[in-house]
């Protein structure tokens, strides 16, 4: 069951409705659209939430959960991991721990990384700190941001190192990061940087980075 517009003639009524809440209209215009009652159309939503709720249960228990997490859409994904619980979280993180680096799919590869910094778990940061030196720019720039939701004191390093990355947006990330982990010799690199880089350099990365030396400075 693919609840989505070209789908229409196969689905149930009520997941029209669904579709239109989805695409944020609100209660009363699916109700003007539809030509139902407002309570009419909260029973279908209701319906339709229950409906692929159960579908979720079902395919959750016949595949891998890798392969199912993969399969759902970022929204989808924050939920699965804010409802699944203790138990299976463990074995979701050995799954990812095991598949993270192998992964050949790039997409893919970035969703585990992405959940792996998404659970703040200092497990993943061997595997997290090997990927720094990934040769696409996309996987090290979502890595670095793993790293940087986990905020460990032990990617210090690897911060400092990312600042040099042909990626901007990973640069801004590590100086972010470093406004947090950093210490005495992250600044004197920093300021290096901001010496050297400043005509040619990004604007709000060099703002990245002179916040972070404001941030660790103040915080002496």
């Amino acid at each position: 069951m693919n609840i989505i517009w070209d789908n229409i003639d196969s689905i149930d009524d009520y997941f029209i409705t669904y579709l239109l809440y989805k695409e944020t209209k609100t209660i009363s215009q699916i109700s003007r659209i539809r030509r139902m009652t407002e309570e009419e159309v909260k029973d279908d939503i209701i319906r339709a939430k229950l409906a692929i709720r159960e579908q979720r249960k079902n395919e959750s228990k016949n595949i891998d959960i890798i392969e199912y997490f993969l399969k759902l859409n970022k929204s989808d994904r924050l939920e699965f991991l804010d409802r699944i619980d203790s138990e299976k979280m463990l074995y979701f993180k050995r799954r990812i721990s095991q598949r993270m680096i192998h992964e050949k799919n790039v997409e893919d590869q970035i969703a585990l990384i992405w959940a792996a910094g998404e659970t703040r778990d200092e497990g993943f940061l061997e595997i997290l700190h090997f990927l720094t030196q990934h040769r696409k720019s996309d996987v090290r720039r979502i890595t670095y941001s793993a790293l940087r939701k986990i905020g460990s004191s032990q990617s210090k390093t690897f911060f400092e190192k990312g600042l040099s990355d042909s990626n901007a947006q990973t640069r801004q990330y590590c100086a972010k990061a470093l406004s947090i982990a950093g210490d005495e010799h992250s600044v004197n690199i920093l300021n290096e940087l901001i010496r050297k880089n400043r005509k040619f350099e990004k604007p709000y990365v060099i703002r990245a980075f002179e916040d972070a030396v404001c941030d660790l400075q103040s915080n002496k």
